[in-house]
């Protein structure tokens, strides 16, 4: 069985090698592949959906909202985060959550999507997350952290989209 990473890969290489048209002619703004026989999907629409469910996130975050974050993930999605073992399934990204809300308080978090590439029903977005946290431990102190991510957003029936596969990681040691 392929490892999610390759999995990734897979689907991004089928995708690229079933498109009428992978690449824009203007080589300034993101590639959008569509599939073979599917019309293609409104780029602009899609990211626009995920950055209002990104803009939902983070508050969710913020909150300590763990029904609400594991809400976002299908129920096969896998979470990948720094130092920390994949969580994979629904239920194991809602326990992830749980943890880390129970580790730190998270004062600010904020999503910053950089780039959405769209696929058929698939989408994939890169982009940066900028946050400040309170360890639950008496008296330690404050962290900063920023970092980047990659997220695989699946269409659902009804047209939403939610996380198959969710990958990040700290551009340094957290302060």
């Amino acid at each position: 069985m392929l490892s999610p990473r390759y999995s990734v890969i897979a689907l991004l290489a089928l995708a690229a090698c079933t498109t009428k048209e992978a690449r824009r002619a203007d080589t300034a703004a993101p590639a959008t592949a569509t599939l073979a026989g599917n019309p293609a999907p409104d780029a602009a629409a899609v990211r626009q959906a995920i950055e209002a469910n990104n803009a939902r996130f983070d508050s969710a975050v913020i909150k300590g909202d763990t029904a609400a974050l594991a809400g976002f993930y299908t129920d096969d999605a896998v979470l990948m985060m720094s130092e920390s073992p994949a969580a994979r399934s629904h239920d194991a990204i809602a326990k992830t959550f749980a943890g880390m809300g129970s580790a730190m308080k998270v004062s600010t978090f904020k999503l910053q999507t950089q780039d959405v590439i769209v696929a058929g029903d698939y989408a994939i977005e890169t982009g940066a997350y900028d946050m400040n946290a309170q360890p639950a431990a008496k008296g330690a102190k404050a962290m900063h952290g920023v970092g980047k991510y990659i997220v695989v957003w699946k269409k659902q029936a009804d047209g939403s989209y939610k996380i198959l596969r969710d990958i990040a990681n700290s551009d340094q040691a957290m302060k």
